[in-house]
Parts: structure tokens; sequence; C-alpha cells
């Protein structure tokens, strides 16, 4: 059974380095939370269902290929364009979608643990890790049951690479969580000592 990790404070404290914690701190990390879990699980489930609906839903109704339309939903902003991409993000590394497969299983096992390792009082950065599972999972499902190719249909007018929901939620999880990061490291370093 897991145990929460209590502070000891007979130690003493080094130069440099952050100040221990109260000796009646307690810290009850993510993989003993049912709600840390819950509110992990339900981000990236919610997300990865949205990427996959949403994928097959604009594919079924604009279609693929030389006779697929595309539309526009706000002029000069935004359209609905359909295309397969072999490669990972913004087309790069065309063919080599067995690798792309591994790298996503590798980076899906690492968020776990990341989450698993966090506070369950961290929401943000449990936000921001099932947000990067839902990415990594809705890329993942596309590679894997669609030729190596992944279904993009984003289009901005001032982007140059079509996008889905999947590669969205990566791309606003990751910087979260490096904010996340950055900030737990500047708490730790600028606490008084006790």
């Amino acid at each position: 059974m897991n145990q929460p990790i209590s502070s000891v404070s007979h130690l003493p404290e080094q130069s440099g380095s952050p100040p221990l914690p109260h000796a009646n701190t307690v810290i009850t990390l993510a993989k003993s939370s049912p709600l840390a879990w819950a509110r992990f699980v339900l981000i990236a489930g919610c997300g990865l269902t949205a990427d996959l609906w949403t994928k097959h839903l604009v594919f079924a109704w604009l279609g693929y290929g030389p006779d697929a339309h595309h539309v526009v939903l706000i002029p000069d902003v935004l359209q609905l364009r359909t295309t397969l991409n072999p490669g990972a993000v913004f087309g790069v590394g065309p063919g080599l979608a067995p690798l792309f497969i591994l790298i996503s299983l590798i980076a899906i096992g690492f968020v776990v643990y990341v989450f698993m390792n966090t506070q369950r009082r961290q929401w943000v950065m449990h936000i921001a890790l099932g947000l990067i599972l839902a990415g990594a999972m809705g890329n993942l499902y596309d590679r894997a049951f669609n030729g190596g190719k992944v279904r993009d249909f984003i289009l901005l007018h001032y982007w140059p690479w079509i996008f889905n929901l999947a590669d969205a939620m990566l791309c606003i999880g990751v910087p979260l969580l490096v904010i996340c990061w950055l900030f737990q490291g500047a708490q730790m370093h600028s606490a008084p000592p006790s």
C-alpha cells in the first residue's frame, strides 16, 4: 500500500538547497488520490473522444483527396480542409510511422509516470498532462489504424500547417506543463527557511 511521504525535520539544511518542509507536512502523491486520477483520466478521455470524433465527422463531411470540399468558417481566419499527414508535427519525417508509434508509446508511459509522481493538489499539472496524453493517444490511434497517416483538418489563415485537435492539445499541454514546472521550481527556491 502506498503511504504518504512525511518530511523529516531533524536533518540539517544545506546552503543553497530548498528548505525542508515542516515536520507535520504530509505530501500525498496523485497515484494515491482517486480525485487526481479522475481529473487526469477525464481530461484525457474527453480530449481523445473530441479528437477522434471531430476527425471522423470532418472527413465524413468533406471527404478526402481531389474531390474533397473545404469550408471557410471565419473568412481570412479559419477553414476546414482535410489532409493526411504521413509524418510527425508539421509533416516532418514522412514514412517513419513505426518510429513515431514507438515514440508515442514511450511518451504516453512517461506522461502517466509523471502524473503518478505529482502531488494530488497539482491540478493544473494534471490538466496539462491529461491534454498531452489525449493528444498523444489521438495521433497514435491514427498512425496505428490509418496506414501510418494522421488526419488533419484545421487551417488557420496565418499558420502554414494544417492540424487537428490532438495537435492543439499537445501545443497547449506541453507549454502549460513547462510553466507548472518553472513555477514549482521558483516556489521551492523562494520559500523562506523554516
